[in-house]
């Protein structure tokens, strides 16, 4: 019935297509076909220079108790290797065929990343809040029973007040090759936003996508992450349907306080309606 986004992943199991297309009574009918947009291994990913991208580790020098420290993710793919001492500040990865692409930015001055990178380490059992999370997801893995997701960064947000410091790709960003239609995608919490709020009066995190055509606004959507009395554990379905078509997808984190609170979560299984 669907078929995977990229070719490459013509071969999934139908046991998979179940677990992505009805998961909940909303699903449209059967009638309906999809195109799923899933990071994992097996859909054949490409990286700027067209290679099949693989996981791996990243280390960074992160800025914790007063000092700087090196620290080494694991199953992380990001845009450091493509930063080469500079900043990289463009598409990071695409589907196979190309038609939906991944904006992504790294400082290489910095160490540092904004927009969206993939990952597979989930983390339900930190005890606090750090930095060494920035990758991890507060699910059991990826959405519907898959291990790789995208990380999403909202680097542009917290420094809207200094427009210098952002950057093209800082608000997490898709662009499809044509207009297509997303009935629905999942999002989840980062294990660093996760633990980092505790239930202050002032706690809350909010994350608005905005789909464009055209580079017209055609429909947004906020989804509630975090207030003071609960926190999103584990994935969430969100539609987008009443969008319509649209070329590109903008995420911004919403709700936070600018100055202190991290700004970082994730998504996955991004389906379209075919064509």
């Amino acid at each position: 019935m669907k078929k995977i986004f990229a070719t490459s992943l013509l071969l999934l199991s139908a046991a998979a297509f179940v677990a992505c297309s009805n998961d909940d009574d909303d699903t449209p009918g059967p009638s309906v076909k999809y195109d799923v947009i899933s990071f994992e291994p097996s859909t054949g990913m490409v990286d700027p220079s067209g290679e099949t991208i693989a996981l791996g580790n990243v280390t960074m020098s992160l800025y914790m108790n007063g000092a700087y420290v090196d620290h080494t993710y694991s199953n992380v793919f990001c845009g450091k290797p493509y930063a080469q001492g500079h900043n990289f500040d463009d598409m990071l990865f695409s589907t196979a065929d190309g038609m939906a692409s991944f904006l992504s930015y790294y400082s290489g001055d910095y160490d540092a990343w904004g927009g969206i990178a993939l990952a597979a380490c989930p983390d339900k059992g930190s005890d606090a809040a750090s930095l060494t999370q920035q990758f991890s997801v507060w699910a059991d893995g990826g959405a519907n029973g898959t291990s790789t997701y995208a990380v999403c960064y909202d680097s542009n947000t917290p420094t809207e007040a200094y427009p210098e410091y952002m950057t093209a790709s800082g608000y997490p960003t898709i662009l499809f090759a044509e207009p297509r239609t997303v009935d629905h995608f999942y999002i989840a919490n980062s294990t660093y936003v996760y633990k980092w709020f505790s239930g202050a009066e002032t706690d809350h995190f909010e994350v608005k996508i905005t789909g464009f055509k055209n580079d017209v606004e055609v429909g947004s959507t906020t989804e509630t992450l975090v207030t003071p009395d609960s926190k999103l554990d584990g994935w969430r379905k969100v539609s987008l349907a009443s969008f319509g078509e649209v070329d590109k997808l903008v995420f911004k984190v919403q709700g936070i306080n600018i100055y202190a609170d991290p700004s970082y979560f994730c998504i996955d299984e991004i389906t379209l309606v075919k064509k």
